[in-house]
């Protein structure tokens, strides 16, 4: 394995669906009246219920059993792409599938409801335990835009700010595994644009990431991000969705922690 593929090896657990920028955070805003700006803001149930209806609303969300996601993946950083799959059912069960630089390095993640497991053509398969798994049982919510003051209910609406050229509020949450997710919400169509992730890894390292959501499109009544660009120390990539299948039938093993012998 070149050492490119190997350095992508190492940070990818870093990067993939870090839970979704550019190199630089989102400025913080610099209202001359902070206190005025501060009592115009939004409440955190407001911008979660506008992202609700901006996302395709509850009702729709709510007759989906499953989606099927494939597109791919660049990492310009190194020259290398690949492909993605990735596979949800309701309500939390994941599993994200990454092959770059011709099969040379295959990752997945996966979540069945209780038990998380990832494997990678490095290190083999093992259980997610402790703060990685909590941050991955945060990120299985099968509808997570629908219910963000559910899912975050410590969100606090902090400020506003420009990302490119729309302006968007922030809103600030944490996850129980330590993660602190800081989301930019459009401030005109509610959509959550970008996020700036900052918790632990499985080592216990904190790993910041910044996450771009772009190109929003229906997906059948659904609207998703189909690029989603993604930043971190010293490595970038570029997630495209190319296909979304819905209510598909998905057995619940897909899911499960595969045999030793069979990570691959």
């Amino acid at each position: 394995m070149n050492r490119k593929v190997h350095y992508f090896a190492v940070t990818s657990l870093i990067l993939i669906w870090a839970g979704p920028v550019h190199g630089q955070t989102v400025p913080t805003p610099k209202d001359k009246d902070a206190a005025v700006a501060d009592a115009k803001l939004p409440s955190a149930e407001e911008i979660s219920e506008k992202c609700a209806k901006a996302s395709g609303g509850k009702e729709a969300w709510a007759k989906l059993k499953t989606l099927a996601m494939t597109g791919t993946i660049d990492i310009p950083t190194f020259n290398v792409s690949g492909k993605i799959e990735v596979y949800a059912k309701r309500p939390n069960k994941i599993l994200r599938v990454s092959t770059v630089a011709d099969g040379q390095f295959v990752q997945k993640e996966g979540f069945d409801g209780q038990a998380g497991w990832e494997f990678d053509t490095q290190k083999g398969l093992r259980a997610i335990t402790g703060s990685q798994l909590e941050q991955v049982k945060a990120e299985s919510v099968f509808d997570t835009d629908v219910r963000l003051k559910e899912v975050y209910p410590d969100m606090k609406v902090t400020g506003r700010t420009k990302v490119g050229d729309r302006d968007a509020y922030i809103a600030v949450a944490h996850e129980p595994g330590g993660k602190t997710v800081t989301m930019y919400m459009d401030a005109q169509t509610g959509l959550r644009i970008a996020e700036d992730t900052e918790g632990p890894d499985e080592t216990g390292t904190v790993v910041k990431a910044n996450l771009l959501f772009e190109d929003y499109r229906a997906a059948g009544d659904i609207q998703i991000p189909y690029r989603i660009r993604i930043t971190a120390p010293n490595v970038s990539l570029v997630i495209k969705i190319e296909d979304v299948k819905s209510n598909d039938p998905v057995d619940d093993a897909k899911f499960a922690m595969p045999a030793a012998n069979q990570g691959n």
